[in-house]
């Protein structure tokens, strides 16, 4: 038997979808408490209109354009059943009119009117009948799609390699997809532990093409390449060929940043490939000094050689990376994100749990009232051991 894609099988932790702020929003995003009030609506009017036009004489117009309107009304918020019992309903209230049954003194109606009210409703319940077929089948190619996305961006575990990991990363507000321009990854290979955190320039099908073949390029050489420059090339390339009978206009590029942690945790290497510099924690965060080189895909505008940047690592560091979806984000006042500020409380205040520094600092974006204008990924890697 086919079994329908079911939401809870899709990893929510990289969902892009949030909680509308305004009822509006809510109603608009099909946020499931607004979608029963919604559904609730005909029912609402019927109770709060028909039984009116009994005490009130003065409703009973209002009443009518209810009886009239409530089939359709039921069509565009409920499905065909909900759409047939409100078609049976109001051609019980027409037939039991006083001048059909007799058996109410409201609505003034005739056995007449029942053709035309029962016509329309067989109408708007065929409606919904397609209506609804045509959801579920939107529905079952959104949830592939998204199973398909989240199989490209697999959740992290907890510890690589020994060390610990976490992720936040959210699509740009708007975005259709789970799966933007931003990407990233942590490998364990017999160099250590390696991660990519990067952002492919654009957002289209195009954007997610090229993400997926930088993904898929770096989980296999990783494993592979000698060191970080070489890996870089690697990358290089697979750009290029995604370009390769592509138009000026049409080329794309992306950022990265490549990591290196030896297997003694001793030890970390840094190219950066047109991306912001990863923070090293310790007891205050600083950016990694190392030279950037164009973005992949621009190399050939680069005077300079691909530069390995290396540092000390000591038990208890944190190391947090990027993408200039975070520090661009501004709110209402025209100011950016602060993030190495933040970062610095956190840590000033014993915080140095990847899961939870990367929830506060979520919170501290929310809170904070920054909106997102780029894809937005931020990966905190925490080395074993007290911090000296």
């Amino acid at each position: 038997m086919k079994r329908r894609a079911d939401p809870a099988d899709v990893p929510g932790y990289i969902r892009s979808y949030v909680m509308p702020d305004t009822p509006w929003d809510r109603i608009a995003s099909g946020h499931p408490a607004s979608v029963l009030t919604l559904r609730l609506l005909p029912v609402i009017l019927l109770a709060a209109t028909v039984p009116l036009a009994f005490a009130v004489p003065g409703m009973r117009p209002y009443a009518d354009y209810t009886l009239v309107f409530l089939p359709a009304f039921t069509a565009l918020v409920n499905g065909p059943v909900a759409t047939a019992v409100a078609t049976l309903a109001v051609a019980a209230i027409v037939g039991a009119g006083d001048e059909a049954l007799g058996l109410l003194p409201y609505p003034q109606s005739a056995w007449s009117d029942l053709p035309p009210i029962i016509a329309v409703g067989v109408v708007c319940t065929v409606l919904a009948w397609v209506r609804n077929r045509i959801v579920m089948r939107l529905l079952d190619m959104t949830l592939v799609a998204e199973a398909v996305q989240g199989a490209i961006l697999p959740e992290l575990p907890p510890t690589v390699g020994g060390l610990r990991v976490a992720v936040a990363y959210k699509t740009h507000d708007g975005s259709p997809g789970l799966l933007g321009g931003d990407f990233y990854d942590v490998q364990e290979t017999d160099a250590g532990i390696r991660a990519v955190v990067g952002d492919v320039q654009g957002h289209g099908l195009s954007t997610v093409h090229l993400t997926e073949a930088l993904l898929g390029t770096f989980r296999e050489r990783a494993l592979d390449d000698p060191d970080l420059a070489t890996l870089a090339a690697r990358l290089e390339r697979r750009v290029r060929l995604h370009n390769r009978g592509r138009g000026e206009w049409e080329q794309s590029f992306a950022t990265a940043v490549l990591i290196e942690i030896t297997p003694r945790h001793d030890t970390i290497r840094v190219v950066l490939c047109g991306h912001p510099a990863p923070l090293l924690v310790r007891g205050a965060a600083e950016p990694i000094p190392a030279r950037p080189t164009p973005p992949l895909g621009l190399t050939d505008f680069g005077l300079q050689s691909t530069e390995v940047r290396e540092a000390a690592l000591m038990p208890g560091d944190v190391i947090v990376a990027f993408t200039d979806g975070i520090v661009e984000g501004r709110n209402a006042a025209g100011q950016t994100f602060p993030l190495v500020s933040m970062v610095n409380a956190h840590i000033a205040s014993g915080l140095r749990d990847p899961e939870r520094l990367q929830d506060r600092l979520k919170d501290d974006f929310k809170r904070g009232g920054f909106l997102r204008t780029d894809d937005l990924t931020i990966l905190i890697i925490e080395v074993p051991g007290p911090s000296r």
